[in-house]
Protein backbone atom coordinates (compact mmCIF):
# COMPACT_ATOMS: atom_id res chain seq x y z
CA UNK A 1 0.00 0.00 0.00
CA UNK A 2 3.29 2.23 0.89
CA UNK A 3 4.82 1.36 -2.43
CA UNK A 4 1.30 2.56 -4.23
CA UNK A 5 0.53 5.55 -2.17
CA UNK A 6 4.29 6.73 -3.21
CA UNK A 7 3.72 6.05 -6.47
CA UNK A 8 0.79 7.99 -6.74
CA UNK A 9 2.39 11.41 -5.06
CA UNK A 10 5.56 10.64 -7.90
CA UNK A 11 3.27 10.72 -10.74
CA UNK A 12 0.99 13.71 -9.26
CA UNK A 13 4.51 15.54 -8.34
CA UNK A 14 5.49 14.91 -12.14
CA UNK A 15 1.86 15.89 -13.83
CA UNK A 16 2.24 19.23 -11.86
CA UNK A 17 5.59 20.44 -12.71
CA UNK A 18 5.05 19.32 -16.36
CA UNK A 19 1.65 21.63 -16.05
CA UNK A 20 3.83 24.27 -14.28
CA UNK A 21 6.27 24.83 -16.62
CA UNK A 22 3.74 24.87 -19.55
CA UNK A 23 1.66 27.67 -17.31
CA UNK A 24 4.96 29.29 -16.77
CA UNK A 25 5.32 29.45 -20.93
CA UNK A 26 1.56 30.45 -21.35
CA UNK A 27 2.13 33.67 -18.46
CA UNK A 28 5.53 34.56 -21.23
CA UNK A 29 3.91 34.24 -24.27
CA UNK A 30 0.62 36.30 -22.67
CA UNK A 31 3.26 39.37 -21.83
CA UNK A 32 4.10 39.58 -25.54
CA UNK A 33 3.05 41.73 -28.30
CA UNK A 34 -0.24 39.58 -29.05
CA UNK A 35 -1.10 37.79 -25.73
CA UNK A 36 -1.46 34.40 -25.23
CA UNK A 37 -4.42 34.16 -22.22
CA UNK A 38 -5.22 31.52 -20.00
CA UNK A 39 -8.76 29.72 -20.12
CA UNK A 40 -10.51 27.97 -17.28
CA UNK A 41 -10.07 24.34 -18.95
CA UNK A 42 -6.51 24.79 -19.79
CA UNK A 43 -7.11 24.13 -23.24
CA UNK A 44 -3.91 27.11 -24.23
CA UNK A 45 -1.70 24.10 -22.03
CA UNK A 46 -2.35 21.39 -24.55
CA UNK A 47 -1.91 23.44 -27.48
CA UNK A 48 1.76 24.32 -25.82
CA UNK A 49 2.56 20.55 -25.02
CA UNK A 50 1.81 20.34 -29.07
CA UNK A 51 4.07 22.65 -30.00
CA UNK A 52 7.18 22.53 -27.52
CA UNK A 53 9.22 19.93 -25.44
CA UNK A 54 9.69 20.33 -21.08
CA UNK A 55 13.05 21.37 -21.96
CA UNK A 56 11.81 23.84 -25.29
CA UNK A 57 9.31 25.47 -22.78
CA UNK A 58 11.90 26.14 -20.74
CA UNK A 59 14.08 27.70 -23.00
CA UNK A 60 11.08 29.43 -24.49
CA UNK A 61 11.37 31.39 -21.38
CA UNK A 62 15.10 33.42 -22.53
CA UNK A 63 12.61 35.04 -25.96
CA UNK A 64 10.24 37.96 -26.53
CA UNK A 65 8.83 39.16 -29.26
CA UNK A 66 11.40 40.90 -30.87
CA UNK A 67 14.12 39.68 -33.13
CA UNK A 68 17.15 39.29 -30.97
CA UNK A 69 20.94 37.45 -31.72
CA UNK A 70 21.93 34.54 -30.04
CA UNK A 71 24.72 35.66 -27.86
CA UNK A 72 21.78 38.61 -26.31
CA UNK A 73 19.76 35.64 -25.66
CA UNK A 74 22.99 32.79 -24.21
CA UNK A 75 23.57 36.52 -22.04
CA UNK A 76 19.81 35.38 -20.01
CA UNK A 77 19.98 31.69 -20.74
CA UNK A 78 23.81 31.49 -18.99
CA UNK A 79 22.34 32.96 -15.71
CA UNK A 80 20.15 30.00 -15.18
CA UNK A 81 23.20 27.43 -16.32
CA UNK A 82 22.67 27.09 -19.60
CA UNK A 83 25.43 26.38 -22.50
CA UNK A 84 25.73 27.42 -25.48
CA UNK A 85 25.25 24.17 -27.19
CA UNK A 86 22.36 23.57 -25.25
CA UNK A 87 20.61 26.50 -25.69
CA UNK A 88 21.34 25.96 -29.36
CA UNK A 89 19.67 22.63 -29.18
CA UNK A 90 16.50 23.88 -28.25
CA UNK A 91 16.14 26.73 -30.56
CA UNK A 92 16.88 24.80 -33.22
CA UNK A 93 14.27 22.10 -32.41
CA UNK A 94 11.53 24.88 -31.81
CA UNK A 95 12.67 26.48 -35.04
CA UNK A 96 12.01 23.13 -37.14
CA UNK A 97 8.57 22.74 -35.34
CA UNK A 98 7.56 26.25 -36.31
CA UNK A 99 7.43 27.05 -32.90
CA UNK A 100 10.13 29.92 -32.81
CA UNK A 101 10.49 33.05 -35.60
CA UNK A 102 14.06 32.57 -36.99
CA UNK A 103 15.31 35.26 -39.26
CA UNK A 104 18.66 33.48 -41.26
CA UNK A 105 20.65 35.63 -44.13
CA UNK A 106 23.56 33.60 -45.67
CA UNK A 107 25.55 37.07 -44.46
CA UNK A 108 24.58 37.54 -41.15
CA UNK A 109 24.10 35.32 -37.87
CA UNK A 110 20.58 34.22 -37.70
CA UNK A 111 18.40 35.87 -35.11
CA UNK A 112 15.29 34.64 -33.17
CA UNK A 113 12.47 35.47 -31.73
CA UNK A 114 8.56 34.28 -30.56
CA UNK A 115 5.84 33.53 -32.61
CA UNK A 116 2.26 34.73 -31.51
CA UNK A 117 0.31 31.88 -31.62
CA UNK A 118 -1.84 33.42 -34.29
CA UNK A 119 -0.21 34.29 -36.60
CA UNK A 120 2.28 32.29 -36.46
CA UNK A 121 3.18 29.52 -34.02
CA UNK A 122 -0.20 27.69 -35.58
CA UNK A 123 0.33 28.61 -39.24
CA UNK A 124 3.70 26.56 -39.39
CA UNK A 125 2.12 23.38 -38.48
CA UNK A 126 1.28 22.27 -41.74
CA UNK A 127 3.47 19.29 -41.63
CA UNK A 128 2.45 18.57 -38.14
CA UNK A 129 -1.44 19.49 -38.15
CA UNK A 130 -3.85 16.76 -36.90
CA UNK A 131 -7.76 16.85 -36.08
CA UNK A 132 -6.77 17.47 -32.43
CA UNK A 133 -4.78 20.21 -33.37
CA UNK A 134 -7.09 22.05 -35.35
CA UNK A 135 -10.09 21.36 -33.16
CA UNK A 136 -8.38 22.25 -29.80
CA UNK A 137 -7.06 25.73 -32.07
CA UNK A 138 -10.62 26.01 -32.79
CA UNK A 139 -11.46 25.64 -29.49
CA UNK A 140 -8.93 28.34 -27.81
CA UNK A 141 -10.22 30.80 -30.44
CA UNK A 142 -13.47 30.51 -29.78
CA UNK A 143 -13.12 30.59 -25.92
CA UNK A 144 -10.19 33.15 -25.19
CA UNK A 145 -7.67 33.94 -28.33
CA UNK A 146 -10.58 35.83 -30.46
CA UNK A 147 -10.92 38.32 -27.89
CA UNK A 148 -7.31 38.77 -27.21
CA UNK A 149 -6.92 39.69 -30.90
CA UNK A 150 -9.90 42.25 -31.44
CA UNK A 151 -8.96 43.66 -28.36
CA UNK A 152 -5.75 44.87 -29.88
CA UNK A 153 -5.68 48.60 -31.77
CA UNK A 154 -5.03 47.33 -35.13
CA UNK A 155 -5.34 44.00 -36.02
CA UNK A 156 -2.16 41.57 -37.56
CA UNK A 157 -4.03 41.56 -40.72
CA UNK A 158 -5.93 43.75 -43.09
CA UNK A 159 -7.81 43.84 -46.24
CA UNK A 160 -5.99 44.76 -49.43
CA UNK A 161 -8.57 45.00 -52.80
CA UNK A 162 -8.39 42.55 -55.72
CA UNK A 163 -6.64 43.70 -58.40
CA UNK A 164 -9.37 43.69 -60.87
CA UNK A 165 -12.06 45.97 -58.80
CA UNK A 166 -9.02 48.86 -58.35
CA UNK A 167 -8.35 48.91 -62.19
CA UNK A 168 -9.48 52.71 -62.51
CA UNK A 169 -8.89 54.57 -59.30
CA UNK A 170 -6.07 56.68 -58.82
CA UNK A 171 -3.15 57.28 -56.72
CA UNK A 172 -3.16 54.06 -55.15
CA UNK A 173 -0.80 53.15 -52.36
CA UNK A 174 1.82 50.58 -53.06
CA UNK A 175 0.72 48.46 -49.87
CA UNK A 176 -2.89 48.47 -51.12
CA UNK A 177 -2.12 46.52 -54.72
CA UNK A 178 -1.10 43.01 -54.58
CA UNK A 179 0.57 43.09 -57.54
CA UNK A 180 3.47 46.07 -56.35
CA UNK A 181 3.06 43.88 -53.00
CA UNK A 182 4.48 40.77 -54.97
CA UNK A 183 6.89 43.05 -56.91
CA UNK A 184 8.92 44.19 -54.46
CA UNK A 185 9.31 40.70 -52.84
CA UNK A 186 11.48 40.06 -55.65
CA UNK A 187 12.86 36.14 -55.57
CA UNK A 188 11.38 36.03 -52.01
CA UNK A 189 8.07 34.64 -52.74
CA UNK A 190 6.65 31.10 -51.54
CA UNK A 191 3.25 29.48 -51.85
CA UNK A 192 2.26 26.98 -49.02
CA UNK A 193 -1.18 25.24 -47.96
CA UNK A 194 -3.70 26.84 -46.26
CA UNK A 195 -3.39 26.07 -42.61
CA UNK A 196 -7.82 26.57 -42.50
CA UNK A 197 -8.48 24.82 -45.52
CA UNK A 198 -6.22 21.69 -44.23
CA UNK A 199 -7.64 22.04 -40.96
CA UNK A 200 -11.26 21.81 -42.70
CA UNK A 201 -10.02 18.49 -44.44
CA UNK A 202 -9.20 16.73 -41.04
CA UNK A 203 -12.47 16.75 -39.80
CA UNK A 204 -14.06 16.15 -43.23
CA UNK A 205 -15.69 19.42 -43.94
CA UNK A 206 -13.81 20.47 -46.98
CA UNK A 207 -13.76 24.01 -48.52
CA UNK A 208 -16.59 25.26 -50.82
CA UNK A 209 -14.96 27.57 -52.09
CA UNK A 210 -12.01 26.27 -53.84
CA UNK A 211 -10.36 22.99 -54.68
CA UNK A 212 -7.14 24.11 -53.97
CA UNK A 213 -5.07 23.82 -51.12
CA UNK A 214 -1.59 25.84 -52.07
CA UNK A 215 -2.76 29.50 -52.32
CA UNK A 216 -1.09 31.25 -49.25
CA UNK A 217 1.49 33.03 -50.28
CA UNK A 218 4.71 33.72 -48.16
CA UNK A 219 7.38 36.96 -48.94
CA UNK A 220 10.54 37.46 -47.36
CA UNK A 221 11.13 35.58 -43.73
CA UNK A 222 8.13 33.65 -44.46
CA UNK A 223 9.12 32.15 -47.86
CA UNK A 224 12.87 31.36 -46.30
CA UNK A 225 11.06 29.82 -43.42
CA UNK A 226 8.82 28.13 -45.42
CA UNK A 227 11.09 26.86 -48.15
CA UNK A 228 13.76 25.86 -45.13
CA UNK A 229 11.74 23.80 -43.67
CA UNK A 230 9.76 22.38 -46.33
CA UNK A 231 6.97 23.63 -45.67
CA UNK A 232 6.29 25.11 -49.33
CA UNK A 233 8.49 25.97 -52.15
CA UNK A 234 9.67 29.21 -54.32
CA UNK A 235 7.74 30.65 -56.95
CA UNK A 236 8.03 33.04 -59.74
CA UNK A 237 6.33 36.49 -59.75
CA UNK A 238 4.23 35.24 -62.57
CA UNK A 239 3.17 32.10 -60.77
CA UNK A 240 2.08 34.49 -58.00
CA UNK A 241 -0.02 36.67 -59.94
CA UNK A 242 -1.35 33.60 -61.80
CA UNK A 243 -2.29 31.97 -58.68
CA UNK A 244 -3.63 35.50 -57.57
CA UNK A 245 -5.79 35.85 -60.50
CA UNK A 246 -7.19 32.52 -60.00
CA UNK A 247 -7.93 33.06 -56.05
CA UNK A 248 -9.88 36.35 -57.02
CA UNK A 249 -11.85 34.43 -60.09
CA UNK A 250 -13.25 31.62 -57.06
CA UNK A 251 -14.08 34.83 -54.71
CA UNK A 252 -11.49 34.70 -52.33
CA UNK A 253 -10.25 37.59 -50.14
CA UNK A 254 -6.94 39.29 -50.10
CA UNK A 255 -5.74 39.12 -46.18
CA UNK A 256 -1.89 40.34 -46.19
CA UNK A 257 -0.02 40.73 -42.67
CA UNK A 258 -0.69 44.50 -41.33
CA UNK A 259 2.51 46.47 -42.74
CA UNK A 260 3.56 48.00 -46.21
CA UNK A 261 5.80 45.23 -46.26
CA UNK A 262 3.78 41.87 -45.34
CA UNK A 263 5.54 38.76 -44.91
CA UNK A 264 2.21 37.00 -46.20
CA UNK A 265 -0.90 37.26 -48.01
CA UNK A 266 -4.02 34.86 -47.09
CA UNK A 267 -6.50 34.19 -49.81
CA UNK A 268 -9.62 33.24 -47.52
CA UNK A 269 -12.51 32.17 -47.50
CA UNK A 270 -15.59 32.67 -45.15
CA UNK A 271 -16.29 28.73 -44.40
CA UNK A 272 -12.67 27.99 -43.53
CA UNK A 273 -10.94 31.59 -42.25
CA UNK A 274 -11.04 32.09 -38.73
CA UNK A 275 -10.36 35.71 -39.09
CA UNK A 276 -13.34 35.91 -41.07
CA UNK A 277 -15.12 33.91 -39.27
CA UNK A 278 -14.88 36.53 -36.31
CA UNK A 279 -15.28 39.77 -38.32
CA UNK A 280 -18.46 38.27 -39.49
CA UNK A 281 -19.46 38.31 -35.63
CA UNK A 282 -19.40 42.01 -35.59
CA UNK A 283 -22.25 44.63 -36.04
CA UNK A 284 -18.91 46.42 -37.74
CA UNK A 285 -16.72 44.62 -39.51
CA UNK A 286 -15.04 47.50 -41.43
CA UNK A 287 -13.65 49.24 -38.37
CA UNK A 288 -11.24 46.41 -37.29
CA UNK A 289 -10.03 45.59 -41.01
CA UNK A 290 -7.77 48.77 -41.22
CA UNK A 291 -8.96 48.84 -44.99
CA UNK A 292 -8.98 51.97 -47.41
CA UNK A 293 -11.34 51.04 -49.87
CA UNK A 294 -14.96 50.91 -49.44
CA UNK A 295 -17.97 49.33 -52.33
CA UNK A 296 -20.45 52.14 -53.16
CA UNK A 297 -23.57 51.02 -55.18
CA UNK A 298 -25.50 52.53 -57.96
CA UNK A 299 -29.34 50.92 -57.65
CA UNK A 300 -30.57 52.05 -61.01
CA UNK A 301 -27.53 50.38 -62.54
CA UNK A 302 -28.25 46.45 -61.15
CA UNK A 303 -29.04 44.14 -63.47
CA UNK A 304 -30.12 41.79 -61.08
CA UNK A 305 -27.49 38.94 -61.29
CA UNK A 306 -26.93 38.51 -57.85
CA UNK A 307 -23.28 37.70 -58.45
CA UNK A 308 -22.41 41.02 -56.02
CA UNK A 309 -24.59 38.92 -53.00
CA UNK A 310 -22.94 35.47 -53.35
CA UNK A 311 -19.02 37.03 -53.38
CA UNK A 312 -19.60 39.49 -49.96
CA UNK A 313 -17.71 37.88 -47.45
CA UNK A 314 -19.56 39.61 -44.85
CA UNK A 315 -23.25 40.13 -45.95
CA UNK A 316 -22.75 43.81 -46.35
CA UNK A 317 -25.31 44.72 -49.45
CA UNK A 318 -28.95 44.00 -49.16
CA UNK A 319 -31.21 43.49 -51.69
CA UNK A 320 -35.39 43.45 -52.48
CA UNK A 321 -34.95 39.50 -53.40
CA UNK A 322 -33.36 40.58 -57.08
CA UNK A 323 -31.91 43.62 -56.96
CA UNK A 324 -28.92 45.00 -54.45
CA UNK A 325 -30.57 47.46 -53.11
CA UNK A 326 -27.89 49.10 -50.40
CA UNK A 327 -24.65 48.66 -48.80
CA UNK A 328 -24.04 48.82 -45.42
CA UNK A 329 -20.38 50.49 -45.13
CA UNK A 330 -19.97 49.53 -41.60
CA UNK A 331 -19.65 45.30 -43.13
CA UNK A 332 -17.96 46.52 -46.08
CA UNK A 333 -14.45 45.21 -45.74
CA UNK A 334 -13.63 46.79 -49.09
CA UNK A 335 -12.49 43.55 -50.65
CA UNK A 336 -13.53 44.82 -54.12
CA UNK A 337 -15.07 41.15 -54.99
CA UNK A 338 -18.42 42.58 -55.65
CA UNK A 339 -17.16 45.48 -57.70
CA UNK A 340 -14.74 42.76 -59.67
CA UNK A 341 -17.91 40.37 -60.44
CA UNK A 342 -20.41 43.08 -61.11
CA UNK A 343 -20.88 43.02 -65.47
CA UNK A 344 -23.31 45.89 -65.02
CA UNK A 345 -20.86 48.34 -63.24
CA UNK A 346 -23.72 49.21 -60.52
CA UNK A 347 -20.70 48.52 -57.96
CA UNK A 348 -17.98 50.37 -57.74
CA UNK A 349 -14.94 50.39 -55.23
CA UNK A 350 -13.93 53.89 -53.99
CA UNK A 351 -10.85 55.25 -51.23
CA UNK A 352 -12.08 55.79 -48.26
CA UNK A 353 -11.85 59.80 -46.73
CA UNK A 354 -9.26 58.84 -44.01
CA UNK A 355 -6.84 56.85 -44.58
CA UNK A 356 -5.05 53.74 -42.67
CA UNK A 357 -1.18 53.52 -43.26
CA UNK A 358 -0.26 50.43 -41.88
CA UNK A 359 3.22 49.65 -39.93
CA UNK A 360 6.80 49.46 -42.38
CA UNK A 361 7.74 46.08 -41.04
CA UNK A 362 7.34 43.04 -38.62
CA UNK A 363 8.91 44.97 -35.90
CA UNK A 364 7.08 47.95 -36.36
CA UNK A 365 3.59 46.25 -36.38
CA UNK A 366 4.69 44.15 -33.20
CA UNK A 367 6.30 47.44 -31.72
CA UNK A 368 3.12 49.14 -32.01
CA UNK A 369 0.94 46.28 -30.69
CA UNK A 370 2.79 46.22 -27.58
CA UNK A 371 3.10 49.92 -27.60
CA UNK A 372 -1.02 49.86 -27.45
CA UNK A 373 -1.35 46.45 -25.48
CA UNK A 374 -4.38 47.05 -22.81
CA UNK A 375 -4.38 45.64 -19.79
CA UNK A 376 -7.33 43.86 -18.24
CA UNK A 377 -9.80 46.49 -18.11
CA UNK A 378 -8.88 48.06 -20.87
CA UNK A 379 -9.57 45.03 -22.93
CA UNK A 380 -12.77 44.94 -21.95
CA UNK A 381 -14.01 48.48 -22.92
CA UNK A 382 -12.55 48.11 -26.05
CA UNK A 383 -14.40 44.48 -26.92
CA UNK A 384 -17.58 46.13 -25.20
CA UNK A 385 -17.29 48.44 -27.82
CA UNK A 386 -16.17 46.47 -30.28
CA UNK A 387 -19.22 44.30 -29.77
CA UNK A 388 -21.88 46.96 -29.15
CA UNK A 389 -20.72 49.01 -32.01
CA UNK A 390 -21.24 52.09 -29.64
Amino acid sequence: MKNMINGIQKNMSIMLNTRNQYRKLQQHLDKQAVGFPSTFNGIELDLLKEMFSMDEAAAALYLNYRFELFETIFERANKDGYTENALQVQLDNMEKKGAIFVRRDPDAPPYYALHPFIIGMFEMQLKRLTPALYLKTRTYMLQKFAFEYLSSEILQMRVIPVQKSISTIQNIATYDQIREIVEQASDRIGIADCICKKGKDSIGQPCQTTERREICIGFREFHDSYVRHHWGRTISKEEAFELLDRNEKEGLVLMPSNMQEPNFVCSCCTCCCGILEILNLLPSPAEKVCNNYESELDPDACKGCGLCLKKCPTQAISSNGKFAIAINSKRCIGCGLCAASCKSGAIRLKQKTEKFIPPKNHEDLYDYLMEHKKNAIGRIYHLAKTFLDV
